[in-house]
């Protein structure tokens, strides 16, 4: 099946997720719950998206904007392929999410999404919103001038995830049990590859963390994103995963266990 087809696929059969309980660490006891997305999480999904913007950490010094950042990065998913995402919850909250795409078009899906809120960011800019926070409008004229250039390349008709946990729950098996979910289901749909696309410098590196899960580096871009705050180089990385290698998904199940961190 093609991954044209793997959305109406999707919606014909509309299978059940089953639901599933990890741990969130070595030292924690906090369980965690793995779904389905629904549109009451979206308000969750938002704030997790604005608390770890900067490299992990809040948006905020970087863009006090939360609505627009918040728009910028999940509205290409959750308005268009929502079926397609997943929620980590744990003691009622949501504490993490991974978004997907199983469009071969997403790009033009990114760059449509992207240009009504950049729209809105330069009017906002335009009219002095952001006057008393010069970094904000730094931000703003990033995502109108440098945004595109500094993406890297791709892979063609590939699925796609934004995978994203809260500091607390970056530990275990969380991250592990919630992507393991995504690729049953894009195996189930006739999907064999995909890829995700993180941030990376000297002081967080998730390439490992990719490899380890079958990855391998597809392409790297210099971002000026995180300038002046941030003095070293930070990439914007593009890791490709194909499902069909046995070798990989008996790395998935020896890693599943052990605890390791995934830096966001």
């Amino acid at each position: 099946m093609s991954v044209m087809r793997a959305k109406q696929s999707f919606l014909e059969r509309r299978p059940e997720l089953e639901e599933c309980q990890v741990s969130s660490g070595r030292s924690s006891k906090r369980s965690v719950r793995i779904r389905q997305y629904r549109e009451s999480d979206r308000a969750a999904v938002r704030l997790i998206c604005c608390e770890t913007g900067f490299l992990g950490r809040p948006i905020d010094p970087i863009y006090r904007d939360r609505e627009l950042f918040a728009d910028l990065i999940t509205n290409p998913y959750l308005d268009n392929e929502p079926e397609w995402a997943f929620i980590a919850e744990s003691g009622g909250q949501v504490v993490g999410y991974l978004l997907g795409s199983v469009n071969p078009h997403f790009s033009r899906t990114l760059m449509l999404s992207g240009f009504q809120t950049a729209c809105k960011m330069l009017t906002r800019l335009l009219t002095g919103k952001y006057h008393d926070h010069p970094r904000s409008e730094l931000f703003v004229r990033w995502v109108l001038t440098k945004g595109l250039m500094e993406q890297p390349k791709h892979p063609e008709d590939a699925a796609h995830l934004h995978l994203n946990l809260e500091k607390e729950f970056r530990r275990g098996t969380v991250a592990l049990r919630i992507w393991s979910m995504f690729e049953d289901k894009l195996q189930a749909a006739g999907i064999n590859h995909y890829y995700g696309e993180f941030f990376s410098c000297a002081q967080r590196n998730p390439e490992t963390m990719y490899v380890r899960y079958g990855f391998q580096l597809y392409d790297r871009s210099i971002t000026t994103i995180f300038q002046p705050e941030i003095s070293d180089p930070v990439s914007i990385v593009c890791a490709h995963k194909f499902m069909n290698d046995q070798f990989f998904r008996l790395s998935r199940l020896r890693h599943a266990g052990q605890g390791r961190e995934l830096r966001l």
